[in-house]
């Protein structure tokens, strides 16, 4: 019935269809009643009037809300998830042949976005769906070696991104609604960042997290006259003493000094952008630093504090972990939110480290990464997202989409949401994908999975052995 064309509806039909307004939830809330619901909805969502119509557009929330309603629950219900992806099969086949002949690029954008969470519920392994988010990675190199971090136990030949690199990442630009310039390293290292950064795609929000220690009076001016949407400082502390333990210099007034730098040019300019973020990184040794944090960000006009916890991925940084002071956290995390609601701080955190979901995981969230984020790294290798759970080594001539197409990335997608051990390592973990929750050993430590990610063949460079003494650039 999907190829037969069906007369324009009603307003009241289309809105039904379309609108999905109030009450039409309430009569979707048993099995048989959603089985009949998308049966109709079906063929009429396959009709050339029902995308042509521009008020769609706007409803696109809805229509996902319909397509994936209660998917947790009734995912057992083979009835339910048969008629489901059937609607799902049928909408993607009717927007995806005609994504790229959109002619409205801010719709081509938005269209593009929701399609990629309905093939990536669908495991589609060759989407029609592009990229809306990218990490474009600028140089792997740094000027620290913080304890908890790779730089400080892995070793490798430190990369700046090429020309080349840069122009593989603009001709993602018309795709994305997300541009992250953060890297392994510290960005504003990369001879191209500022390049990267003036040439940015005005309609995609733009991240960047930086440690603060070159943010002097030229770089703050650059970062908040040009177009950053927010500005990360991760800073770990909230007082000398655990910022030296976290990061291992002697800088945190030269961190706090430099942010305050940043406050100041806003102000000077009359600029609302970047928002400004501090980053956190919650361990055993600075626990107590987390709401003199929150005080110091409302202090100093910092509007937001990011918290995760620390990712373990080597053995002697075990015991730094919040994991084993789980209830000490939770008090932790609550006064935390308490401080920040008094003071107008945003506060952004993971879950609470919550006993009661130690060995529970659910595989109903679908990790939508590989058909929504493409990793441009440093020294020419795509990754499929941020913990880098698989990567490739394309020539410099080869396109981001000729990558994101090809037989190595759909067998990545083919893999990603596989329950348990079908899944890769690094992805068997993970709090997005897996939706284990922070109460759960997996959350923190990482260094088994690691051990068997790379037991085949190397997935990236931090192999060699640890050179000469580190000396931290510019302290």
């Amino acid at each position: 019935m999907s190829g037969v064309a069906l007369e324009r509806p009603s307003e009241g039909l289309f809105s039904f269809v379309g609108g999905l307004k109030g009450k039409f939830w309430a009569h979707i809330e048993r099995p048989d009643a959603y089985i009949r619901a998308l049966r109709v909805a079906t063929p009429l969502a396959s009709q050339e009037w029902f995308w042509n119509d521009r008020r769609l557009l706007h409803r696109l929330d809805s229509l996902e809300r319909f397509a994936l309603w209660k998917g947790e629950e009734w995912r057992a219900d083979k009835d339910v998830e048969e008629t489901r992806r059937a609607f799902l099969k049928g909408l993607r086949e009717t927007v995806g042949p005609r994504l790229k002949e959109m002619p409205d690029d801010g719709e081509r954008r938005r269209v593009n976005q929701w399609l990629a969470r309905l093939e990536a519920r669908l495991g589609v392994v060759d989407p029609y769906c592009r990229p809306s988010r990218a990490r474009l990675e600028l140089t792997d190199a740094c000027n620290l070696r913080c304890r908890m971090c790779p730089q400080s136990f892995w070793e490798w030949d430190r990369n700046y991104a090429e020309e080349w690199i840069l122009e593989r990442a603009r001709s993602l630009y018309p795709w994305l609604l997300q541009l992250d310039y953060t890297s392994f390293g510290e960005t504003l290292l990369a001879p191209l960042f500022k390049q990267a950064l003036l040439e940015a795609p005005t309609h995609a929000h733009t991240v960047l997290i930086s440690n603060g220690l070159l943010i002097n009076d030229d770089w703050a001016q650059f970062l908040v006259e040009n177009h950053l949407s927010e500005l990360h400082v991760s800073i770990d502390a909230a007082s000398r003493g655990a910022y030296q333990a976290m990061r291992g210099v002697d800088a945190f007034e030269r961190v706090v000094e430099n942010a305050k730098r940043l406050v100041g040019v806003k102000k000077r300019l009359g600029k609302s952008s970047p928002t400004l973020v501090f980053n956190f990184t919650l361990t055993r040794k600075n626990i107590d630093d987390l709401v003199p944090l929150i005080r110091l960000a409302a202090e100093i006009g910092f509007q937001r504090v990011h918290m995760n916890y620390l990712m373990v991925w080597i053995a002697e940084n075990s015991e730094d972990s919040v994991f084993w002071i789980r209830d000490r956290a939770c008090e932790a995390v609550d006064e935390a939110d308490r401080v920040a609601r008094e003071l107008g701080v945003e506060y952004f955190h993971p879950p609470k480290l919550l006993r009661e979901h130690e060995g529970v995981e659910r595989f109903e969230t679908f990790c939508p990464e590989a058909w929504e984020i493409i990793y441009l790294r440093s020294m020419g290798k795509v990754s499929v997202c941020c913990m880098s759970a698989d990567e490739f080594v394309p020539p410099p001539e080869m396109s981001w989409e000729e990558v994101w197409d090809s037989p190595a990335y759909q067998a990545f997608r083919r893999r990603v949401n596989l329950p348990g051990d079908q899944a890769p390592p690094l992805c068997r973990n993970c709090f997005y994908g897996r939706d284990v929750q922070p109460g759960d050993p997996r959350f923190h430590f990482f260094s088994e999975a690691l051990v068997e990610h790379l037991k085949d063949t190397p997935k990236h460079p931090y192999l060699t052995e640890p050179r000469e003494a580190f000396s931290p650039a510019g302290l």
